[in-house]
């Protein structure tokens, strides 16, 4: 996993598979930001194979953070079809902003990451 800033937004990539046995790399990943706040995040499931509930949990945790830090999360796809299930199954694909790739994703984001950048002038 890897953590990049892409026109002042925050890019994740997810590789391979995601469980409780890698429990730490998200974390991990996410000190890569060094506590600084950007006004998205896109989150690249695209090459992840494999995710447990415990994935999910980390998700919908960074969501929750996300949300009340009044920034956007963004799941990029496409989701391979485990992933998916995983999140149609648990009822929480809904909960999330799901991007059909990652150029839609990171287009979302700036836009999103541009918009709150003009409300801040205008404050």
């Amino acid at each position: 996993m890897k953590v990049s800033e892409h026109r002042g937004c925050w890019l994740l990539d997810v590789e391979g598979q995601a469980d409780s046995e890698e429990g730490d790399i998200l974390p991990s990943a996410m000190d890569e930001t060094n506590g600084k706040t950007l006004p998205a995040m896109v989150i690249d499931l695209s090459a992840l194979t494999f995710a447990d509930t415990a994935f999910l949990h980390w998700l919908l945790e960074a969501r929750r953070a996300h949300e009340n830090a009044g920034t956007l999360l963004i799941l990029a796809g496409p989701l391979g079809p485990q992933v998916a299930r995983l999140l149609i199954i648990t009822g929480t694909m809904d909960h999330f902003t799901v991007a059909q790739d990652g150029a839609a994703a990171l287009t979302l984001a700036v836009s999103f990451a541009e918009g709150r950048r003009q409300e801040g002038d205008r404050g």
